[in-house]
């Protein structure tokens, strides 16, 4: 009872499965959907002024930890974790950091 069209529905379930199984092969490694800041170098300079906050964590593609600081005036720099006046803004709730996986713009290359 083979027509040609229970044929070409045959063909079209076979070609269906074997790209489905392709398409679902692991990958071999993890590619970020987003390109990620990386500050390259750190500050402990006081920033006036600050817009937006994000938490650099060391990650693979970029070891620093780092606080992208964006101001009002636009300017990104890169804050080390240990400076002090930027932990007290965080310790007292005046500065909210959340890490940079949020942030989905270009790498910041202005280092303070």
């Amino acid at each position: 009872m083979w027509t040609t069209l229970s044929v070409s529905r045959w063909i079209f379930l076979l070609t269906f499965a074997v790209v489905m199984f392709l398409s679902a092969s692991p990958v071999e490694s993890y590619v970020p959907i987003v390109d990620l800041p990386c500050c390259p170098s750190v500050s402990s300079r006081r920033v006036p002024r600050i817009k937006e906050c994000f938490e650099q964590k060391p990650r693979d593609d970029c070891n620093i930890h780092a606080f992208l600081i964006r101001t009002k005036k636009g300017k990104e720099l890169c804050i080390s974790p240990t400076a002090q006046w930027l932990q007290d803004l965080i310790k007292k709730g005046k500065l909210y950091c959340p890490p940079d996986l949020s942030l989905l713009e270009a790498p910041a290359t202005d280092a303070a």
